[in-house]
């Protein structure tokens, strides 16, 4: 026997249709700004094209193949890798923290609204504007920080030009930005946890450490996986606010892709192999943030 469909009402019929109304534009923007570019950027990555004239040659996959012969290629496959990861590690981990801090009711405590807001502008700045910021900072003989350093009684420190401690002083200029973005999610993700349930843990005895182990992390799943992912993703994007810091020196220790895709593209004429770049970069977004995907959804699975 057959499930007849069920009949909408006239109500719920404009809401669908309006509904389909709105989803259009969302549509358009999305194909004219985000299909359309990909599939010209996967076109050209199998051409030899300056960008600007009318000659496109067809070379198949030689872009490809001479990637690992540019200078610096593997130097800046980790140095992508390395800020990446450690960018989304600190990020969630500072943003977690001081969450909690936010969301922790005692007397004394500032409001909530003013901090959240205090830790989010960062987030409202540019990547130029916070690179230029954090380069003029981790100046060797006159930066903030280095003065701060020199009355505390410790000695400089070349955040600028040292392999190592130039990726660490990325990494931490970059999380200064994301971390307000993140702490307003997790702060609506403890939100929504009912009360109901720690007040039944402290009944029962549960410990502070207790209840964050097995009530707050395990609520707040959502929450972690869309931090995790969305800063991974902005992580590998990063162009800006690296280059401006540091300019992929010393040597090629802290240039990431995002930067030689530029170059090739827009200042050697070197298009399709800018293109070919961009679409190793586009691969490695895609493969990183489908893994975490799938770990950290089992893990919401299993809480």
């Amino acid at each position: 026997m057959s499930l007849r469909r069920k009949r909408l009402t006239g109500l719920e019929r404009s809401h669908t249709q309006a509904c389909r109304i709105f989803i259009i534009p969302a549509i358009v923007l999305c194909v004219f700004f985000v299909i359309v570019p990909l599939i010209d950027v996967i076109r050209y990555s199998f051409t030899d094209w300056n960008g600007i004239s009318a000659d496109m040659k067809f070379v198949g996959l030689e872009n490809y193949k001479n990637l690992p012969q540019m200078d610096g290629f593997k130097d800046m496959l980790i140095a992508t890798f390395s800020f990446a990861i450690g960018m989304t590690l600190i990020t969630i981990l500072i943003a977690f923290l001081i969450a909690l801090l936010l969301d922790k009711k005692s007397r004394g405590r500032l409001p909530r609204s003013f901090m959240r807001a205090l830790w989010f502008i960062p987030s409202l700045l540019s990547g130029t504007v916070v690179g230029i910021l954090w380069h003029i900072m981790y100046n060797y003989r006159n930066g903030v920080i280095n003065t701060i350093l020199t009355k505390a009684g410790l000695e400089k420190v070349n955040w600028l030009e040292t392999v190592g401690v130039t990726n660490i002083a990325i990494i931490v200029a970059a999380a200064w930005v994301q971390i307000g973005m993140c702490i307003v999610i997790f702060m609506a993700g403890l939100q929504s946890i009912p009360e109901d349930i720690y007040e039944a843990a402290i009944i029962d005895g549960a410990s502070e450490a207790q209840k964050l182990r097995s009530i707050t992390i395990p609520m707040m799943a959502p929450s972690i996986t869309i931090n995790m992912i969305t800063t991974t993703i902005g992580a590998f994007k990063a162009y800006e606010l690296p280059y401006f810091i540091s300019k992929g020196m010393p040597g090629y220790s802290t240039m990431l892709l995002t930067g030689r895709i530029s170059f090739y593209a827009f200042s050697a004429n070197k298009y399709g192999y800018g293109s070919a770049l961009a679409v190793v970069l586009i691969l490695i977004i895609a493969v990183f943030s489908l893994a975490e995907l799938i770990f950290l959804r089992k893990r919401e699975d299993i809480y």
